[in-house]
């Protein structure tokens, strides 16, 4: 039987080359006084916070910028842009970044409009004034937050990442321009379009998939793997703006469907040890999916080894720069506990997404076998 199907995307989406010159304008119809929220190097080395002052100059529009975004933020970045929009007056952010950054500016914008702390709005649809528009230019080829009613912030006291999650909060305008992609690291490339590809799979195994995200799944799943390699590795233009798509795809999906418990394993290796989001997630996937198959997901895992090789994910990860294994990131042993306690906590929220859940003992297992 054909499950219930619903989708719903209150944002105007715009892809393609030159997409930042043609659309920023309409920034215009969202605020008045925007602030642009940068990371700390990317925007400004690469040229493009200086194309996007150019453009609000010659638009005659009054704007501040802050720069600095943390690569993996936490609470006190939200605080940070908060106060930066609250003392400029701002009416609309603009999020020149990757995920971090746009993150960061989703949950600043509930802030600005909502007294207390970052720590009451954790969790689904816990504020009450209408957040502060937010326009995200990704600059980054897989978080897929420009889509989504997720900001993912890591909270010092509970010690995991935790989740603003509304609809209000899906930014108004998302400008997806393949030409920012030119300039971007390899490194951070295989990263970040990992991430999507993970966004995409974790989608498609979701108790909350549909017949309309598991189509954008599949899709993802191929744009992203035909095209990575020539993206990381030979700096292709067109597989470059592939990829870029296939994470956009991703983020239709998971702004639907959330993600599963890879996410949330990943979160310890980001916290603790320092590994790039994206690449933690790739490292957890294919250790992650066999284990799945041999847990309750038999069926499912079938259905994606019919678009997707689990084994083929080791050798793409030697042709891209990705670890294949903890041992590669001079992860032990006597890490292995830490990493499943704090998997423990970090997939408390993905398990609702899942048809079963796993204890300690179970991601030891996982960890071991990553070894």
């Amino acid at each position: 039987m054909l499950r219930k199907i619903k989708f719903f995307l209150p944002a105007r989406v715009v892809f393609g080359r030159g997409s930042i010159e043609e659309f920023l304008p309409y920034v215009r119809s969202i605020g008045k006084k925007p602030l642009v929220t940068t990371g700390r190097r990317f925007a400004r080395e690469s040229g493009l916070l200086d194309t996007i002052c150019k453009l609000l100059k010659s638009l005659d529009i009054n704007f501040r910028i802050f720069e600095g975004v943390s690569p993996e933020p936490t609470v006190d970045d939200c605080i940070k842009v908060a106060n930066a929009g609250k003392n400029f007056n701002a009416d609309v952010i603009v999020a020149l970044g990757g995920g971090s950054v746009i993150d960061v500016s989703k949950a600043a914008a509930v802030l600005i409009r909502n007294p207390g702390d970052m720590q009451d709005y954790f969790g689904e649809e816990r504020f009450s004034s209408e957040p502060l528009p937010v326009v995200a230019i990704p600059t980054t080829c897989g978080s897929g937050s420009e889509v989504t009613r997720y900001a993912v912030i890591i909270d010092p006291q509970a010690n995991t990442k935790r989740t603003v999650s509304s609809e209000r909060i899906i930014p108004k305008l998302a400008i997806l321009d393949p030409l920012v992609l030119e300039t971007l690291p390899s490194s951070l490339m295989a990263g970040t379009a990992m991430d999507g590809l993970c966004h995409a799979i974790e989608g498609f195994l979701s108790n909350k998939a549909n017949h309309l995200t598991k189509i954008f799944s599949r899709e993802s799943i191929n744009l992203i793997m035909d095209n990575i390699i020539g993206a990381v590795t030979d700096r292709i233009f067109e597989k470059i703006e592939m990829v870029f798509l296939g994470s956009l795809y991703a983020g239709f999906v998971i702004n639907h469907t959330g993600t599963i418990f890879i996410h949330g394993m990943a979160y310890g290796l980001a916290i603790k040890y320092g590994i790039h989001h994206g690449t933690a997630n790739a490292l957890c996937l294919p250790y992650a999916l066999k284990f799945l198959k041999e847990h309750g997901y038999s069926n499912e895992i079938e259905e994606i080894e019919r678009i997707l090789e689990i084994d083929k994910l080791f050798d793409l990860y030697k042709k891209i720069g990705i670890p294949s294994n903890l041992n590669k990131i001079g992860i032990t042993k006597n890490d292995v506990f830490i990493l499943s306690e704090m998997a423990v906590k970090g997939c408390e929220r993905s398990f609702r997404n899942m048809k079963t859940t796993f204890d300690r003992d179970d991601f030891v297992k996982i960890f071991s076998s990553m070894l």
